[in-house]
């Protein structure tokens, strides 16, 4: 039985970030696999409609045929750390950071399997692209903006930009 283990945002990226590699632009492969073009539940599939800078502050994840993608944004100029982890029951395979800062910071775990992430967000849009070795289900946890937890209805899932229940949630591939 595999063990999922997930850390605090402020305990967990902290003390994972001195063992992991910063991923780069140029460090994924934008290559597809079979499984990526399969549908996850509903609620997480296509890009949320009409996400843009001048959407509503929060956290955006989707899954179409290219993978997974988080993006963040919020409609002020001023400065916003958003953070969290992303965990897969399989490797992540593909990291392309977009629109990124030189002050943010998306990286891996030591077994590939969870994504950890702190971007400096100024009211545009800042996120990463991700793809799983055909993962069968993944976790997103400790998600805050500054040291405050997300709330679930500043969360928004696929393209109808459906709420999680709770933050952790998992969300699963269709049998």
């Amino acid at each position: 039985m595999e063990r999922r283990l997930l850390l605090p945002a402020v305990t967990g990226i902290a003390a994972a970030a001195s063992s992991l590699v910063v991923m780069g632009a140029g460090a994924a492969s934008a290559t597809t696999t079979t499984c990526d073009t399969h549908p996850w539940i509903g609620q997480v599939q296509g890009r949320p409609y009409n996400l843009s800078a001048h959407s509503r502050t929060g956290d955006y994840l989707w899954h179409d045929r290219k993978g997974f993608h988080l993006r963040v944004t919020h409609k002020r100029k001023d400065k916003r750390i958003y953070s969290g982890a992303i965990t897969a029951s399989t490797k992540i395979v593909s990291l392309r950071r977009v629109k990124l800062e030189k002050k943010d910071k998306v990286w891996l775990s030591p077994d590939h399997k969870t994504v950890y992430f702190a971007l400096n967000n100024h009211g545009r849009i800042d996120g990463f692209d991700f793809r799983t070795a055909c993962a069968t289900s993944l976790t997103v946890s400790d998600l805050k903006i500054g040291t405050t937890p997300q709330a679930t209805g500043k969360v928004y899932l696929g393209h109808r930009r459906s709420h999680p229940a709770t933050i952790p949630f998992t969300v699963t591939r269709r049998a």
